[in-house]
């Protein structure tokens, strides 16, 4: 397996994308370098890596081996010559050894090319930080939670995604009902209007986007979007130094399920917007026909911080871009019992006095 890491060209030590200040570092001469001034100096090496499109498919004999390995790779670090195995998802690690960061480019070649990348705008202490933040004014957090649980890993990951943009011919037709209701004397009366309903509306929409990985919860990924796509840039290589990446497991196709998905949700709740005069809309159908599609594949930063509590792990993520986060949080049996006891006592409390006024 091919590997290459990016050295300072001053000293040959290791370079590192540093989030916080968006530059390139070394961690032995404390030289820095923009991302500019690395894709130059590297620009020959990566474009021999990059552009090898035409890598020839695997053998029948080569893809036995891989599932004989359990879709493992062993691959050798550039800077200390130690042999080490990584499962066939990896795309960027470290060495178990020396901890130099190694990107396996053959990984990235071909159809796992990505086309753009979100890099890291946020550090590994902002991300501790944040979890902490998360965790204050969860009522049903157990006593001593952040005195208790223990952070074992704290992981920058490029988690692939692919982004559709395009745009769609929206087309609803309904019976619109308009309603009046009044009372005179003792009489209640309600008037009702019924329309026929169309609306047609030309809708665009722009990188919508949906993770490449089996092994990662899309809800949990959904969960900490929007990025920023003003912050995207073209791939290179060189911005996975330091991080972890995997390439995806979850094709195009099947990616596009899930976009459509979203895109109809949105599209439906839009056109029905447009038609919100009424009070409401009955045998209401909505038929949606894409126009234009186009699909990119980016990598995009995401914060893996997993923790133990009480004997169980648990899962926290934040987006290596804007910040946001979601996770897991342990509950306290205790303390979800009183707010159920409370809530049914004042429930009964509330009916207890309404049935005495109505008796009255």
């Amino acid at each position: 397996m091919d590997s290459i890491t990016y050295q300072c060209p001053n000293c040959n030590g290791a370079l590192e994308f540093d989030n916080a200040s968006g530059r390139f570092v070394c961690k032995f001469c404390d030289s820095t370098f923009s991302d500019y001034a690395i894709r130059n100096i590297f620009k020959t090496r990566d474009e021999s890596v990059n552009l090898d499109e035409n890598e020839p498919p695997l053998t029948e004999q080569q893809m036995a081996d891989e599932e004989f390995t359990g879709q493992s790779a062993l691959y050798t670090c550039p800077n200390c010559g130690a042999g080490v195995i990584c499962d066939s998802l990896t795309a960027s690690t470290r060495c178990h050894f020396c901890h130099t960061p190694v990107i396996l480019s053959g990984r990235l070649s071909g159809d796992f090319k990505p086309n753009l990348i979100i890099p890291f705008a946020t550090t590994k202490e902002q991300a501790e930080e944040n979890f902490r933040i998360y965790t204050k004014g969860k009522l049903l957090l157990p006593n001593g939670f952040i005195k208790n649980a223990r952070i074992y890993s704290v992981s920058p990951l490029y988690v692939p995604y692919w982004l559709k943009s395009g745009s769609t011919d929206v087309h609803l037709t309904a019976i619109g009902k308009q309603t009046h209701s009044w009372t005179s004397g003792n009489r209640h009366y309600t008037h009702t209007k019924e329309y026929q309903v169309e609306r047609r509306a030309d809708m665009a929409f722009v990188r919508v986007p949906c993770d490449g990985s089996r092994r990662i919860d899309d809800s949990l990924m959904e969960s900490i979007e929007p990025f920023d796509y003003t912050g995207i840039k073209l791939f290179s290589m060189s911005y996975l130094s330091g991080c972890a990446a995997e390439k995806y497991d979850v094709d195009k196709m099947e990616a596009a399920k899930r976009i459509d998905q979203r895109i109809r949700e949105a599209a439906d709740a839009e056109i029905r917007r447009m038609a919100d005069v009424y009070t409401s809309l009955d045998n209401a159908s909505v038929n949606i026909t894409y126009t234009d599609r186009q699909y990119v594949y980016a990598l995009m930063p995401v914060w893996f911080l997993n923790y133990n509590y009480n004997g169980k792990d648990y899962a926290f993520v934040m987006n290596g871009q804007t910040g946001t986060t979601f996770g897991e949080l342990p509950v306290s049996k205790f303390k979800k019992f009183l707010l159920s006891a409370g809530i049914f006592l004042i429930t009964f409390i509330i009916v207890f006095l309404l049935g005495g006024a109505c008796l009255q």
